[in-house]
């Protein structure tokens, strides 16, 4: 059904919100916590393999595959767990369901958008792997995974208690053949905030006159705050702090809401006012570019450098909190 969904007549992004209700309509009514909701989609998903595939998925909790992840393409990062393509229709219903466990709505709708494109670029949108790592339910920690080409979710579950960074979102083309767009006010905002700022305030948060060309934390298991740049939160207007919140917002999003409210309120605790807004490379629309917000607690990086500014890396930090630091 998925890939029916992506290359069939309705066509690429027009085509997920079906694929995506269908899939919410699969996931059991939700009568207890989220980490409860997780356990049994993660159950259900294995439950509905066979040894050998199961072998593929399954994985001990202390393994150091839970650490290793990539937001590039599996032929250029290989991949462990089990990929969308190697399903049967019921296990791939049953693994975008834990997908569905793990997102809001409109996070799992651009998870799914994100794997849509693929087509854009002749790949396979079901080249994408579940991993389970641990027990699902059990009394020691475990957690599971989702990820293939520019999407990358992770999660660990102790308890009632779960973590859900770091997270990749990223987008190549930034905009389709027929015109779509899937990260839209993760790109624009930005730019609206930066060409919003005159004199010493565009000169502060103007770190670099050329674009970086990577995110700086690439793919490593634990990050420190990098140097912070950028211009303060608390030095900004009210217009402008409320660009820098509608970023931190489009990301938390995609989060369930439980979460996503949870880390807000984490971010609010640490300080808003010492959130810094940083850019580097060009200001004009679809030109490379940078930027960052880097608080007490978290750091979102974003870059468009590649294929003329049409090519978007992003991944959300948590210093203390990726892959569940905190609770083991």
């Amino acid at each position: 059904m998925l890939r029916f969904a992506m290359s069939g007549s309705l066509g690429g992004l027009a085509a997920q919100q079906l694929l995506l209700t269908s899939q919410a309509q699969a996931l059991p009514q939700v009568t207890a916590g989220l980490a409860s909701e997780m356990t049994t989609a993660a159950n259900a998903f294995l439950n509905s393999l066979d040894a050998k595939a199961r072998d593929k998925a399954a994985f001990v909790f202390s393994n150091s595959e839970r650490f290793r992840w990539h937001w590039t393409t599996p032929d250029g990062f290989s991949r462990n767990g089990l990929p969308l393509n190697e399903m049967s229709a019921t296990q791939k219903t049953l693994a975008l369901s834990l997908l569905r466990a793990g997102s809001s709505k409109s996070g799992a709708k651009k998870a799914l958008d994100i794997m849509a494109l693929q087509t854009e670029l002749k790949s396979d949108p079901e080249d994408y792997y579940v991993s389970i790592f641990g027990t699902p339910g059990g009394a020691a920690p475990w957690g599971w995974r989702f990820e293939g080409h520019h999407l990358s979710r992770q999660f660990t579950v102790v308890g009632e208690k779960v973590a859900v960074t770091p997270f990749f979102l990223g987008a190549w083309p930034t905009q389709t053949t027929a015109g779509a767009r899937v990260m839209t006010r993760e790109e624009d905002a930005a730019r609206e905030l930066i060409r919003s700022l005159e004199g010493s305030a565009r000169e502060t948060a103007l770190f670099q006159a050329a674009t970086l060309t990577s995110h700086v934390t690439g793919n490593d298991a634990k990050v420190r705050p990098p140097e912070p740049v950028g211009i303060l939160y608390s030095e900004l207007k009210d217009a402008q702090r409320s660009l820098v919140m509608e970023l931190v917002g489009t990301y938390l999003e995609v989060l369930p809401d439980s979460l996503a409210k949870a880390g807000l309120e984490r971010i609010t605790a640490a300080g808003v006012d010492k959130i810094r807004f940083g850019w580097a490379g060009s200001i004009e629309p679809r030109q490379p570019h940078y930027y960052r917000l880097q608080g007490p607690t978290f750091l979102l990086e974003f870059d468009n450098s590649r294929n003329s500014g049409t090519h978007i890396h992003s991944v959300w930090r948590d210093y203390d909190q990726d892959f569940g630091y905190h609770l083991i």
